[in-house]
């Protein structure tokens, strides 16, 4: 996570009006950052994966949240210094007990179809997440949510079955981009996306290039580009290449193994930013040896968590028991790491039935080098203690729709979240969302709902604490590390940065002539 941003002699009610926490303590500013003098251009930037869906309730890949950014708004929104401020909604305030939580919305903001965006659009986007129907993984971010209304066309209440503090930071993710109430262009909203953004959809080829041009009729400071291109280029080396060669003008997202070419690279920038975004060793606890404890906890203590980070992350991350930053309050800073130790894991091999060891086969998403990378260390790794992995690298299309949730043992990873809860509640609890190795413990369950229903930053912390100790020992992952993340553009790219969530603003991007 970026540095976190403090602010003295404030009050908790006045810190919750119109500024909130994200991850349990930064403050904001408004969507307004200066932009270039310069209008025009067109911007190409160079994605790994393929994009398929951009319906914001049901998009899954971070590559479609690039659209998303871009094409649609959220109420709030998280800029480069992961502060979070207005964007839709210009102000909001919690009630005294935090149970209910009332946003007034711009005026003059119309979607690209020119229909005025109002509270009825704010009231379907929520309610068609909430939907089970809609199959969102936003439903569980909003399980706390009883209703919510149009108090007029201008402000929005959502009212809580519980106190809950981080509502305004969950909202600023992109899967609660604000879409129309409009059947006709839902009907279509997968693929002909329409939003309320400084960029409009142009053109998309699938499995190519997804094109959006500016906005000429953008309620706020309009976007400097003429268009955007994002350009699917799943090689790494292919993605070098086209930036050194001006083909494209971004890399998002480079692979660490190239991070020191292209920083030497004459007129190419690269930045280097903490996240808490992780990679997680995921074992699928419904299928053998896996649905055994003894054998999660084997693997944890098998991997030497320094070595994986120097050699898959090339040293651009921080060794952690649990995926919060240590710069987040809301770290448990006294739960140890899982330590390395040989013998130990050679003995709940043992004790599991395993005294030989085993075979599996370990898949990896190719276009995530990270997580390749790490898988591969990984596969070494666990050669000491006799577990033999079948390396299997597949597209990455084809991991996200037949190993996720479905594989024995993969490495796969998430981008940071807006808050805390958002990061660990749909990954740990038993309904949640994103629990890909369908792992199941009532008392983390109970801890998490609880987590939810506390006010307190050190409460939170404890009960995150007890939650760890009990990944450590029955967990169905190995948890390394918050990593680093990085992009790369040509100097004639102004005013782009990278974002802590892996999310790409181009309205104040422009190009040099």
């Amino acid at each position: 996570m970026s540095k976190l941003k403090q602010q003295k002699n404030i009050s908790r009610r006045s810190f919750l009006k119109g500024a909130t926490v994200v991850g349990g303590g930064i403050l904001v500013p408004s969507y307004a950052p200066a932009q270039a003098s310069r209008v025009g251009g067109n911007l190409n930037v160079s994605i790994p994966a393929l994009m398929e869906i951009f319906d914001p309730a049901t998009h899954n890949k971070q590559e479609e949240a690039l659209v998303l950014n871009n094409l649609y708004e959220t109420l709030t929104w998280i800029n480069t210094d992961h502060v979070l401020g207005p964007m839709i909604a210009e102000s909001w305030e919690p009630s005294d007990d935090l149970t209910a939580w009332t946003f007034k919305l711009r005026e003059g903001v119309t979607f690209h179809n020119g229909q005025a965006m109002t509270a009825d659009d704010v009231v379907f986007t929520i309610k068609r997440i909430l939907d089970p129907e809609t199959a969102s993984s936003g439903r569980d971010d909003l399980a706390m949510v009883g209703e919510v209304t149009a108090v007029d066309t201008n402000t929005v209440r959502i009212d809580l079955e519980f106190a809950y503090a981080d509502i305004p930071a969950i909202l600023a993710d992109a899967k609660f981009s604000i879409v129309p109430n409009d059947p006709g262009i839902m009907a279509n909203l997968v693929s002909r996306p329409v939003g309320t953004g400084p960029f409009m959809f142009d053109s998309y080829t699938p499995g190519g290039d997804f094109v959006m041009v500016r906005n000429p009729k953008y309620h706020g400071p309009p976007a400097i580009l003429d268009s955007v291109t994002l350009k699917f280029i799943p090689e790494t080396a292919a993605r070098v290449i086209s930036l050194k060669n001006a083909e494209t003008d971004i890399l998002w997202q480079i692979d660490y193994a190239v991070f020191d070419e292209l920083n030497e690279a004459t007129g190419i920038r690269v930045r280097d930013i903490s996240t808490e975004s992780w990679d997680p060793l995921v074992m699928d606890v419904r299928k053998p040896p896996f649905d055994n404890p003894m054998v999660r906890q084997a693997v944890r203590y098998a991997i030497d968590k320094d070595e994986l980070i120097k050699l898959a992350l090339f040293g651009h991350g921080v060794k952690v028991p649990f995926p919060l930053s240590p710069q987040n309050p809301l770290f448990p800073a006294d739960l140890p790491n899982v330590p390395f130790d040989i013998p130990k894991a050679k003995q709940l091999l043992t004790d599991a039935g395993y005294p030989d060891g085993f075979e599996t086969p370990l898949y990896l998403g190719i276009g995530r080098p990270v997580r390749v990378a790490e898988g591969i260390v990984i596969a070494q790794m666990l050669k000491a203690v006799n577990i033999i992995c079948d390396v299997q690298q597949v597209p990455l299309d084809v991991f996200f729709n037949d190993i996720e949730f479905k594989g024995e043992f993969y490495t796969t990873g998430w981008r940071g979240e807006p808050s805390a809860d958002g990061q660990i509640y749909p990954r740990f609890h038993s309904k949640g969302s994103w629990n890909v190795a369908h792992w199941s413990n009532s008392e983390v369950d109970e801890l998490l709902d609880q987590s939810r229903r506390t006010a307190s930053i050190e409460e939170r912390r404890e009960l995150y604490t007890r939650v760890g100790e009990i990944v450590n020992e029955d967990g169905p992952y190995m948890i390394a590390w918050v990593a680093n993340r990085a992009d790369a553009w040509r100097s004639e790219v102004l005013g782009f940065e990278p974002h802590p969530m892996n999310f790409m603003y181009f309205r104040d991007v422009a190009m040099r002539v």
